[in-house]
């Protein structure tokens, strides 16, 4: 996304380079040798179609500068008309065009820049807002590869966290606070969705009722499971390095972390295991099935006591997540009876008619996110 941008600007600005030298270079020979611009250039048919072609394809590409400017909000789009007549429109109009693709890529970011790094064979991409500071919030997300960009996505899908991240032309941007937050995308070891079963499960639980690995997909590993390295790894390593990075001042309060599926239930099992760090845990179609009733149970045990932390649980009606709706109940149960307040310290909620896949998601991805950012 943002590479082919800045190729496309990198041609456009050879382009305005070609455009400038031979501009230059003849208007110097015709100076030279006296050459009269205005009878020289319709002395024939030729000439003419030349010449009216330059005048009226100028004149309409002007008029792109200025609206396409002014859509863009790029400033000082006067600069290139003004300069169209004292350079020449060649060297003026793949200079803008160079300039727009930048602005667009910009834009595609929502105003911030992606990062990408690698620890410890985990693959991460960070967002960081244009106006990241101290009090930046910072939310961490599982499947980091899905979150922000399509070629590393699973099925060619992204979470559409960057769209809900840009300015719309009515009502604003989707994830609406004022402060936005940093987003670090984390991915399971050496991207093999193999293991994503392992890190993601709840090592603690599984532990203590290994049965739960039977109902692991054939095809992911069964043995090691490692969601406390994981973790681990994030909370001790990942969070605090990019956090020092960009200033960031890290507190429990202003800390979230989030995922989909099984990247829902590592979430809640990291705030259960890191509460100091993770104030709040965000789940997308939590995926219950796994575990059942005691799954259910057992993380709601292990979560710290009401309070100071906030959860979010969902669900959908179709696909995968029509198997949801009576964990979720027993999920809404559960965590009521632990104390946890329905509507403030919890959510659990359905999406009828959606399902399993990073389109439904996307779809509904700046819900929770709000809810978190709106009780900082």
């Amino acid at each position: 996304m943002l590479n082919r941008r800045r190729s496309n600007a990198i041609l456009f600005f050879a382009l305005s380079g070609v455009g400038l030298i031979t501009a230059w270079y003849f208007n110097s020979l015709a100076v030279l040798r006296g050459e009269n611009y205005i009878a020289d250039g319709f002395t024939s048919n030729v000439d003419w179609v030349y010449s009216l072609d330059l005048l009226i394809g100028g004149t309409a590409g002007m008029a792109f500068i200025v609206v396409e400017s002014r859509r863009l909000k790029m400033r000082f789009w006067w600069l290139y008309i003004a300069a169209a007549f004292v350079t020449a429109f060649a060297f003026v109009f793949p200079l803008f065009l160079g300039f727009r693709e930048l602005r667009l890529g910009k834009r595609e970011l929502a105003d911030g820049k992606l990062k990408r790094y690698v620890f410890d064979d985990h693959s991460v991409i960070a967002w960081i807002p244009s106006d990241v500071s101290a009090t930046t919030p910072v939310l961490v997300m599982n499947d980091g590869h899905n979150v922000f960009d399509p070629k590393t996505s699973t099925f060619g899908a992204t979470w559409g966290v960057l769209e809900a991240l840009q300015e719309r032309p009515v009502g604003g941007p989707r994830i609406s606070a004022a402060k936005k937050p940093l987003i670090i995308g984390v991915t399971y070891k050496n991207n093999d969705g193999k293991i994503r079963g392992i890190e993601y499960a709840p090592t603690d639980i599984v532990a203590a009722h290994p049965e739960i690995l039977k109902n692991f997909p054939d095809d992911w590993n069964h043995e090691g499971a490692s969601g406390n390295d994981y973790h681990e790894l994030i909370a001790r390593k990942i969070l605090p390095t990019i956090a020092a990075e960009f200033g960031v001042e890290l507190t429990r309060e202003r800390t979230a972390i989030g995922g989909s599926s099984m990247g829902s239930l590592t979430s809640m099992y990291a705030m259960s295991k890191y509460p100091e760090v993770y104030g709040t845990a965000l789940g997308y179609s939590t995926h219950w099935p796994i575990g059942g009733d005691l799954l259910v149970d057992e993380i709601t045990r292990m979560l710290p006591a009401p309070g100071k932390h906030r959860i979010w649980s969902d669900g959908g009606t179709i696909e995968l997540d029509a198997a949801y709706a009576p964990f979720q109940e027993r999920f809404r149960e559960v965590m009521a009876a632990k104390g946890y307040r329905l509507g403030d310290d919890f959510i659990e909620t359905s999406y009828p008619q959606t399902g399993h896949n990073e389109l439904w998601w996307a779809g509904r991805v700046e819900h929770p996110i709000n809810w978190w950012l709106a009780g900082i």
